[in-house]
């Protein structure tokens, strides 16, 4: 359905922007919905994000020059909010996430590492970005964000060897 414009007739600018939101969502909502996850181990936790996270893009859709990667920062750092949040409670055991046996040696591990270690070893190593675009993402310099890879894979391997 058309949008109306200022002049009672059709605003072409705003079908466009929400053809493009569509497209945006098409393509990035599942993959975004795995990165949450993955950072938080909770489905239903992660599609509320990524929903909340798209929310935002179409509210400030305007203001942003590169959408994609507008949503990705927006997903991580809700997700680092929402670690933040539940320090209180603990990561889910691997019997309530209902992996497989080696998934879960991992996710037990993972729960181990510190909220930033983890989100930059997923980020890397799940999501395939770049030390420099994790920085970006987390709002800290690369070199910080290369200490955290290095740490949380130091005490993934040692974790993993006993």
């Amino acid at each position: 359905m058309a949008t109306v414009g200022a002049r009672g007739g059709p605003d072409p600018a705003t079908d466009d922007r929400v053809a493009q939101l569509e497209v945006l969502y098409r393509v990035e909502y599942a993959g975004m919905v795995r990165l949450a996850y993955t950072l938080l181990a909770s489905n239903a936790e992660a599609e509320e994000i990524v929903q909340d996270s798209f929310v935002e893009v179409h509210r400030r859709w305007d203001e942003i020059l590169k959408p994609g990667a507008y949503l990705r920062c927006a997903v991580v750092s809700r997700c680092r909010s929402a670690l933040q949040r539940r320090k209180m409670r603990p990561w889910p055991s691997h019997e309530e996430l209902a992996v497989s046996n080696q998934a879960s040696e991992l996710w037990d591990v993972l729960s181990r590492l510190s909220d930033d270690q983890r989100i930059a070893i997923v980020l890397r190593y799940y999501g395939g970005y770049a030390a420099s675009d994790i920085a970006g993402m987390l709002e800290m310099p690369a070199a910080t964000v290369r200490s955290h890879l290095r740490r949380g894979l130091a005490t993934l391997k040692k974790e993993l060897e006993e």
